[in-house]
């Protein structure tokens, strides 16, 4: 059984199916990539990460082939129409009793850290700046300067900016609506579906998120 973790980037534990639509892993999947992109990237990855681009469906997966599909701070980086081809992808290769679990910034409790900052007027023009950095929704500076890396994250449509932003109840109602069932939310680095977590989730918390869990139904009837 695979188990896929989703817009995987640096972190690629053993045991998974990582994949990641950055440029580092295409490159990867042709021989001597993973040393080529260690030293145009100055990263040492420790193993390749199959490459795949969520705007478009997954087809090197077949259906009912998957164990669980993890995806952490992926989602938000989706349009609406993509979000929900992402759903749609991860039930058709799940298993019937496999397990999504979706990691996003919680917009409820960064906009709540926002407004807790800016009653002080002292700290009001950094608690704006501090928000849009968490959003996200705007950073021109996110790609670098000069056109190729303009051009490479308009051809990948800008992957590093986010195209949503979730609270619990507008996470577990687009979930919900893709077909999942079992519904919940947990913390960093604890699951009760997924043993080995922190093999993925192993470091500290970098923004506040929501750790959404689901299943596909055990069954056709649901």
């Amino acid at each position: 059984r695979i188990r896929l973790n989703v817009g995987c980037g640096s972190q690629r534990p053993k045991g998974w199916c990582n994949c990641d639509s950055s440029l580092a892993s295409l490159i990867q999947s042709i021989p001597f990539g993973l040393k080529l992109t260690s030293r145009l990237w100055s990263v040492q990855y420790e193993s390749p990460a199959r490459y795949l681009d969520l705007r478009f469906k997954w087809r090197t997966f077949d259906d009912s082939s998957c164990d669980v599909v993890y995806a952490s701070h992926v989602f938000e980086h989706l349009s609406i129409a993509n979000a929900s081809l992402f759903l749609r992808e991860a039930y058709r290769v799940l298993r019937f009793g496999g397990v999504l679990r979706l990691v996003v910034p919680d917009l409820r409790i960064i906009a709540g850290q926002y407004l807790s900052n800016s009653e002080s007027e002292s700290e009001s023009p950094a608690a704006a700046e501090h928000f849009l950095y968490q959003i996200n929704l705007h950073r021109e500076s996110t790609y670098g300067s000069g056109w190729i890396k303009y051009l490479l994250g308009m051809l990948q449509g800008f992957p590093h900016q986010h195209k949503y932003m979730y609270d619990a109840a507008s996470l577990k109602k687009i979930v919900m609506a893709g077909g999942f069932c079992g519904v919940t939310f947990g913390s960093y680095g604890v699951s009760s579906r997924i043993s080995d977590i922190e093999q993925l989730e192993c470091t500290k918390e970098g923004v506040p998120s929501l750790y959404l869990e689901a299943e596909k139904p055990k069954d056709r009837a649901g």
